[in-house]
């Protein structure tokens, strides 16, 4: 596996560990949440064992077979690019330029495109049990969850909160942001401006954390207890 920070690894800050926001933007897809949890158990699959795992945990006919091309031509097209640059999953490349051109001009379900397979590089920094919120959240609340919740800080914040006790203050969060974990800024008093205006009003909106402002005070939510 690579050497990004996983949720859950909170401990001593390493200067040289960085988590680039451009793996946590790559994931605020639900296909693409799910392409990755498929992996995930299977580890390596060819385009059309992928597309067939797709189609039964969305819900979605497999004996259509206007359903299972558009969902291929989505993984050949937009997905599988996507997270191959972001280094989640190897691609061969020219085989899959070469399936994207079969499919665009194939809807038969019964004659697959140029054969392509699949295969997890790294695992995606979210905790099984964030991946499973995300996946198990219905549709119009999801896009939501999505943007809000899948954030590298957000993300570290949030396991911390879930592990502790009861109630953290905002002035402790904000030490421990700034002290302890490998994401956001690393001056105290920058860390507490940014968990007041950004990210604990944003978790709260979602119902991830109970945010108390007067008191400056977070805790778990309800909600989130049965995940963490």
């Amino acid at each position: 596996m690579g050497s990004d920070v996983h949720l859950g690894d909170i401990g001593d800050r390493n200067p040289v560990v960085t988590v680039p926001i451009e793996r946590y933007d790559v994931l605020r897809h639900p296909r693409r949440l799910r392409i990755l949890s498929v992996l995930m158990d299977e580890h390596f699959l060819s385009l059309s064992e992928l597309t067939t795992e797709l189609l039964q945990r969305e819900d979605t006919s497999v004996s259509d077979g206007q359903a299972r091309h558009e969902v291929r031509l989505s993984l050949v097209h937009a997905h599988l690019p996507r997270l191959a640059d972001h280094g989640l999953v190897e691609l061969d490349r020219e085989a899959a330029a070469t399936a994207a051109s079969d499919t665009d001009t194939d809807i038969d379900t019964d004659t697959e495109p140029t054969a392509l397979t699949v295969s997890l590089i790294d695992e995606p920094p979210l905790s099984p049990a964030i991946l499973s919120l995300l996946l198990e959240t219905d549709a119009d609340a999801g896009a939501t969850l999505l943007d809000r919740l899948v954030h590298p800080v957000r993300l570290r914040l949030l396991e911390f909160i879930g592990t502790q006790d009861g109630p953290v203050s905002v002035d402790e969060l904000a030490t421990v942001l700034a002290t302890r974990l490998e994401v956001g800024p690393t001056e105290r008093c920058e860390a507490t401006i940014e968990l007041h205006h950004n990210h604990l009003p944003a978790l709260a909106d979602i119902d991830a954390i109970a945010y108390d402002r007067r008191a400056s005070q977070v805790s778990q939510s309800t909600e989130m207890e049965s995940f963490l």
